[in-house]
């Protein structure tokens, strides 16, 4: 992927849900996540503070979503 791709963000956060499935989360490294999204490991200290973030950043936006989601379910 070229440098100047857009969507760094989002390509860091695929990356890192694609390396914490394979390897799990403790043998997986920010330089190994930004390696995979295409980006510098300085790239990804702009978009996250650590690996926790990638995956727990976006927390309330998912919460909002499940919640939404069992509230609008057909009873049963």
């Amino acid at each position: 992927m070229g440098r100047w791709e857009p969507d760094s963000r989002g390509r860091l956060q695929e990356a890192a849900l694609a390396l914490y499935s394979e390897r799990g989360f403790d043998q997986t490294t920010a330089a190994e996540i930004a390696a995979q999204a295409g980006v510098t490991e300085r790239t990804f200290f702009r978009h996250f503070t650590d690996k926790r973030e990638v995956l727990f950043g976006g927390f309330e936006i998912l919460k909002d979503r499940i919640v939404s989601g069992v509230a609008g379910a057909p009873p049963g």
